[in-house]
């Protein structure tokens, strides 16, 4: 007998009851049908005692188990139906496939990649697998569960003979990989493409998916050949599997250019060996204390250290002309070297992701070279130490980014006035909700040449633009740039203020970053208001009409906005703010201002 049962989470009162027969044709070529006679049945008499609460007689229930063992043999018979019908629906399935699979054969033999020379092919080959991807290393743990990674290389010669036969000819194709730890399997995996890489450099990237003892890796003898090296996990990974074979090899990897390592560590570990080739160096959670300095070393990541180690590196790498710090703790409270000055003589390039601890930016010194500094997740309450910074280093910023910063009018104010060389910033709101501070109505208040406001005129002056970033202004009609306003705005009275708009340029000051050529931004709202008003205050130097110029600064020549993309809110609800904010900066592009803007996507 059948164990399937009506629903029990569905009503039998919202069954439609036929009122005449069903024939069902399973077969056109036979004629074989099934019908279904449910009509002559008297369901409403069902439904209706089901609903009273009616229980039969004895004679009643006879009768009613007659009818019930009857209807379980005609489920039973369309049941039989159905599998019949499932199993030929497998079979027609299976079928398909190989024609499909004879189908994909006759494309493949067709191709026009068939035609490409082997020269051609051997180029596409290294682009795919010498790539960043082939040495990605997919976050999905279940893959390595499954045994279901891939890499380019191994695709690729999978595909056919003219393919396997190219690949195992390229040792080029060899050379760059990922995968998930240092146990059997992986160690195989290794030592094929090292064996088939022979004697070229190799990039890896190595992540620990799995805890366990050991080895050390295959890796370490071939480390004159590395040349792209990554390396995460725990420390019995990192270190028990690659650093320490390498500091007691005594081998030197004399062509490495850029090492990235993650590996959480309380103390600096020691290193006597010499990177003749290295450039770019990445240490999270750990930090090498090198022997002897590193020339080569340009460009520096620290995260998650100590400030004294991190003064470590530093005083060990002189050189750096890109530096990035990330949650730089205080300083150990028994280490000496936090009293030893750090020289970075040729530094252009500084990103701060707070928290950094203030000691460590007082013992660097600063060279006047410096030109892009990055302030990242940062409040005003530890922004003073910059804004000291700023003021006492001979340093001439022309770059600037702002990304998730909680800065008040006043830090914005300060900071403004202490890089006026400054032609390119990018200001960048996070999606986070926590992050939406307000700061980007602030900076564009400031460029606009509203620094005058006091605090509480700041905030309501921020929710009265808020009410018109959908394109809208303050009594809700459209915000456009009308053509009788476009045209006053190419004229200006001799005080340097726009006729019939005097009283909107009352109110500006002095005019902040006046040297600024590139204002980046990423929004979470359209500021459309406000940008229209950063972009008027800084149009180009016109002539008035008795002949005298004005002096507005340098010309903003180009403006980008964008919007991150946030899975909490629906982007297609802002694009109209978007679309508004574009039809009123097209008379700005006409005057030469390049605009370039982002739909969310």
């Amino acid at each position: 007998m059948s164990s399937s049962r009506f629903p029990l989470s569905q009503s039998i009162a919202r069954i439609s009851w036929p009122t005449k027969r069903i024939t069902t044709c399973l077969c056109d070529k036979c004629n074989h049908s099934i019908h279904f006679d449910a009509y002559l049945l008297d369901f409403h008499d069902i439904l209706m005692k089901s609903r009273s609460g009616y229980y039969p007689t004895a004679t009643e229930r006879v009768a009613y188990l007659g009818m019930l063992e009857e209807t379980r043999n005609e489920i039973e018979r369309f049941e039989t139906e159905l599998r019949r019908l499932r199993e030929v629906s497998q079979k027609l399935e299976k079928q398909k496939m190989l024609l499909q699979g004879y189908e994909a054969g006759i494309r493949h033999v067709i191709s026009p990649i068939q035609r490409l020379p082997l020269e051609i092919l051997g180029v596409i080959f290294q682009f795919a697998c010498c790539g960043k991807d082939a040495t990605d290393v997919p976050n999905d743990y279940r893959r390595y569960q499954n045994n279901n990674d891939r890499l380019p290389t191994f695709d690729i010669n999978r595909v056919c003979n003219r393919w396997y036969k190219l690949v195992s000819s390229m040792p080029i194709l060899w050379t760059s990989f990922g995968n998930d730890g240092c146990d059997s399997r992986s160690q195989s995996l290794v030592r094929i493409f090292l064996e088939r890489s022979r004697s070229h450099l190799i990039d890896f990237r190595l992540s620990e998916m799995v805890r366990g003892e050991y080895s050390p890796s295959p890796l370490v003898a071939h480390c004159n050949r590395w040349h792209h090296a990554s390396i995460a996990g725990s420390v019995e990974f990192v270190y028990g599997a690659f650093l320490k074979p390498l500091i007691e090899c005594r081998k030197i990897p004399f062509n490495l250019i850029s090492l990235d390592l993650e590996c959480y560590l309380s103390h600096s570990l020691k290193m006597p060996i010499t990177f003749p080739s290295l450039g770019s160096l990445n240490l999270r959670g750990l930090v090498l204390d090198f022997k002897t300095p590193q020339y080569t070393v340009t460009t520096l990541c620290l995260s998650k250290v100590t400030g004294g180690n991190a003064s470590k590196v530093l005083l060990s790498l002189t050189n750096i002309k890109s530096l990035e710090l990330e949650d730089i703790r205080k300083y150990d409270i028994e280490d000496d070297s936090s009293t030893s000055p750090i020289v970075l003589k040729k530094l252009e390039a500084l990103t701060l992701m707070y928290p950094i601890d203030d000691d460590l930016l007082t013992a660097i010194e600063f060279p006047p070279c410096l030109a892009y500094l990055c302030l990242c997740n940062s409040h005003s309450y530890r922004f003073q130490s910059m804004i000291s910074f700023l003021g006492q280093t001979r340093c001439a910023l022309t770059h600037l980014g702002i990304k998730n910063m909680s800065l008040d009018r006043e830090a914005l104010l300060q900071l403004f006035r202490l890089v006026p060389s400054l032609t390119h910033l990018d200001v960048e709101e996070s999606d986070a909700l926590f992050c939406f501070t307000g700061t980007m109505g602030s900076v564009l208040e400031l460029l606009a040449g509203h620094q005058h406001l006091d605090s509480q005129e700041a905030m309501s002056e921020i929710s009265v633009d808020d009410n018109v970033d959908d394109g809208e202004s303050c009594d809700g009609s459209a915000y456009e740039v009308s053509e009788s306003e476009e045209e006053d705005e190419d004229i200006f009275d001799v005080d340097g203020t726009l006729p019939g708009r005097s009283e909107d340029r009352s109110n500006i000051q002095e005019l902040l970053l006046p040297q600024l050529l590139e204002l980046d931004l990423v929004v979470l709202k359209p500021c459309n208001k406000l940008l229209l008003d950063v972009v008027r205050s800084r149009r180009p130097i016109l002539k008035n009409s008795i002949g005298f110029s004005t002096e507005r600064g340098t010309c903003l020549r180009t403006l980008r906005v964008c919007q991150p993309s946030s899975s909490d809110e629906n982007p297609v609800a802002l694009s109209p703010q978007i679309e508004a904010l574009c039809k009123s900066l097209e008379p700005f592009k006409e005057g030469g201002l390049t605009v370039e803007i982002k739909l969310p996507v």
